[in-house]
């Protein structure tokens, strides 16, 4: 339990970075929306472990769904609805995650906007740098550092986790290029010798996951059907395909780039917070 001086330290600190998040977006034309959090299509990515909800039906059986890993599915469908760019900051939910900077639950931001990865990159540049050297934040990394450098993941010796291993070169970097088997949701590269998705990290933190959007409706059934297979044979929780993305992914008109961003870390990197639960009101 925290007093209420902890409490409206902490309460100062989010109020001060959704603020920033929100006229960063806002004035670049973003509408902002909100999500619905409980799902039957959760996630497919077979890293990922949903919490699993039974819904009771009025005629006395149950349906499967769960808590969102993610906003991406429904950002999409509003994508699909002629919407060009929009945000969202919601909760999302993840299974088994601990350690300092991870909880079950916490705030994500997600956005996407009409482009590549590369315009995606650019502005997530301008989001970061921007928070970090807010005068209205009181920020421990107020350094300035215009163009993040980009690191191909071939380039980066990736460990078994995913870390790569040039935090002791670069403070905020982007790695780029993943392999055709790392796509997820991403588009390959013209060529298709890599996906065009990158992640972001900032002093070692991995703070966001952008794609250039995968928006062929086909390729990303095969996808899903590929992952659900995966998740089968290491005795997760299968979840349905989501028909209404697929059928949403054919009406997108033009490229489209995304980005989910965990609010948390970039709140606990503005402020130097090393433990995530000193930034929440309540103890999980």
């Amino acid at each position: 339990m925290i007093f209420r001086e902890d409490f409206e330290r902490r309460l100062e600190m989010w109020n001060a970075v959704k603020k920033h998040i929100r006229a960063f977006f806002d004035s670049r034309g973003f509408v902002e929306v909100d999500v619905p959090l409980l799902v039957r299509s959760p996630g497919m990515e077979p890293n990922l472990d949903p919490f699993k909800v039974e819904m009771k039906r009025p005629d006395g059986g149950s349906d499967v769904a769960g808590f969102i890993t993610s906003p991406e599915y429904a950002m999409k469908k509003i994508l699909g609805m002629g919407v060009p760019k929009v945000y969202t900051m919601t909760k999302v939910f993840r299974n088994f995650e601990g350690g300092s900077w991870n909880t079950p639950e916490f705030t994500m931001l997600e956005w996407y906007g009409p482009g590549d990865y590369e315009d995606c990159m650019r502005e997530t540049e301008e989001l970061v740098n921007g928070l970090l050297g807010s005068r209205h934040v009181k920020s421990a990394g107020a350094d300035h550092v215009a163009s993040w450098p980009r690191v191909k993941y071939g380039d980066a010796r990736v460990d078994a986790v995913g870390d790569p291993g040039v935090f002791d070169d670069y403070e905020r970097f982007f790695l780029t290029e993943y392999p055709v088997g790392e796509a997820s949701l991403a588009k390959l590269s013209s060529c298709g010798g890599y996906a065009e998705r990158f992640e972001g990290y900032v002093k070692g933190v991995e703070l966001c996951n952008g794609f250039s959007e995968l928006l062929d409706s086909g390729e990303q059934r095969r996808r899903f059907e590929e992952e659900q297979e995966e998740r089968r044979a290491s005795g997760k929780d299968v979840f349905p395909i989501d028909e209404g993305l697929l059928a949403s992914l054919d009406r997108i008109e033009g490229a489209r780039y995304g980005n989910a961003l965990g609010v948390d870390r970039l709140l606990m990197l503005a402020y130097g917070v090393s433990d995530i639960r000193d930034i929440h009101y309540f103890d999980f």
